[in-house]
């Protein structure tokens, strides 16, 4: 029992004292030095604007009104589905 408790105090003793070298590392590497600006970075605006659209340029792509994985997945409608009144397919 005295060989297992020797053991864990040293191996507790290396890993604090690789936990403080680890500290003293980031401390000297400037990780500590300003707490608060990140968390405000976030907010400024770093995009750059989109260029000015000239005359001969193509227009922009429209989004398609429906996905179309769904549109290639749903299976044809049957034409007597659709000359009966008031008949909703299930889908």
């Amino acid at each position: 029992m005295n060989n297992s408790l020797f053991a864990l105090i040293g191996l507790s003793f290396f890993l604090g004292c690789g936990c403080w070298l680890f500290f003293l590392w980031g401390v000297q590497k400037g990780e500590f030095n300003d707490l608060e600006r990140p968390k405000h970075r976030m907010l400024d605006d770093d995009e750059a604007p989109l260029p000015a659209r000239s005359e001969g340029s193509p227009p922009l792509p429209v989004p398609p009104s429906e996905h179309e994985l769904t549109l290639s997945h749903r299976p044809p409608e049957p034409p007597e589905a659709e000359a009966q009144a008031g008949a909703v397919p299930h889908r």
